[in-house]
């Protein structure tokens, strides 16, 4: 069976540090522009691609300079230094002979150690209980079907307390969970506008940078099933948002930690 992001992101080799893909029809957003998860996950999964990747992926700092639309879209990989156990790339995403974004990723083989501490998984409503975001939904991008999201807490188009917001997210069509995708589902998150006003204020993310913590025997563990997704912001003002991402697998692992900054009107 193809899955859907594996589908959307087979990104095709020209070289071993340059690559090219048409961009996602289906990752694509209501203003044409391709959704930003589907832009880092291609960034990252030609790193993964590279022949002279040692580890695995566990940062990606990411700028979007412009929207990536229709057609081809270029991509250009550079290991800028390797250590022993690190790797630092550089990854530029280019349509039509301009960039329209740059990644920063590092990866990276990390060893168990004799300290285990992490940021508790926030206590909430269990899946079943949670309100599911519609399957169909005229309002929403297409690449929203691709998920199964259920709100535990934090309506969008609403007045809220505050911006936060905890969602059960995972693929809808049972794809198991790895270090390519976490980087979309990290942008996932509506934007905090959503949260503090009843009107539509569109706007856009200009940087957002992704840390992954899960072990190859944690995303195994959390296969296909949900993740938890908490979202907070600490600021809407002066056409600015911020949104900080927590995920977490239901066993309680924190899997990967997000925070963008992105403009609005």
């Amino acid at each position: 069976m193809t899955f859907i992001f594996d589908r959307e992101t087979a990104i095709i080799a020209d070289e071993a540090d340059r690559f090219t893909i048409n961009a996602s029809d289906f990752y694509r957003n209501p203003t044409g522009m391709a959704f930003g998860g589907w832009v880092a996950a291609i960034a990252a999964k030609a790193v993964n691609l590279h022949p002279e990747r040692k580890g695995p992926l566990v940062s990606l700092q990411m700028i979007f300079m412009t929207g990536v639309g229709p057609g081809e879209v270029e991509i250009s990989v550079k290991l800028l230094r390797a250590g022993s156990s690190t790797q630092f790339w550089r990854v530029e995403l280019a349509q039509n002979g301009s960039i329209t974004n740059a990644a920063d990723i590092i990866t990276s083989s990390r060893r168990p150690t004799d300290i285990d501490y992490q940021v508790e998984i926030p206590a909430t409503k269990l899946p079943e209980d949670s309100i599911a975001l519609p399957s169909v939904n005229p309002m929403a991008p297409q690449w929203v079907t691709s998920y199964d999201q259920r709100i535990a807490k934090g309506m969008p188009f609403a007045v809220n307390e505050s911006p936060e917001a905890i969602v059960w997210i995972k693929e809808a069509d049972g794809r198991p969970v790895d270090r390519i995708s976490l980087f979309s589902i990290c942008d996932t998150p509506m934007p905090r506008t959503f949260f503090v006003t009843e009107q539509f204020r569109p706007g856009s993310t200009v940087s957002m940078a992704t840390y992954i913590y899960a072990s190859e025997e944690d995303l195994a563990a959390a296969g296909s099933d949900f993740m938890l997704l908490r979202v907070t912001g600490a600021t809407v003002r002066n056409s600015a948002t911020d949104g900080r991402v927590e995920l977490w697998s239901q066993k309680g692992i924190l899997l990967a930690t997000s925070s963008q900054i992105g403009f609005f009107r």
